[in-house]
């Protein structure tokens, strides 16, 4: 399950896509600050929670950040081979990417168009 911040106008589009991406359903799609999302949540300090998007996985455990990436393309059939290659990329520097843009997500949000963030949800 994939949870995102909705008050972050650049993660509603960057969520957005991976709906698109999923065309057959295979992840759920939640905003980090929507109540079915707090029991996946419970085991981070209510400070990190909006931190980074995070990949809910089947076992309870979380990813995020930029290493979690390969988990989150593998978990959709059309991305997975990208997912597959990321992994092969060392996580400090997925990570690094990904706090590069997360740093500049105000600025990228203008560039995004502003539409409500999804929710799929069982």
């Amino acid at each position: 399950m994939l949870l995102y911040d909705a008050g972050c106008r650049f993660c509603r589009f960057t969520a957005l896509i991976v709906i698109g991406l999923d065309r057959r359903k295979e992840l759920a799609v939640l905003p980090l600050q929507d109540d079915a999302a707090t029991a996946l949540l419970a085991g981070l300090p209510d400070g990190e929670r909006l931190d980074s998007w995070r990949l809910a996985r089947r076992d309870g455990s979380l990813a995020g950040d930029g290493s979690g990436m390969p988990d989150l393309l593998e978990a959709m059939r059309l991305t997975r081979p990208v997912g597959r290659f990321l992994r092969g990329v060392p996580a400090p520097v997925l990570d690094h990417l990904y706090r590069l843009v997360a740093r500049h997500r105000g600025r990228l949000g203008r560039l995004a168009p502003d539409r409500p963030g999804p929710r799929r949800f069982p």
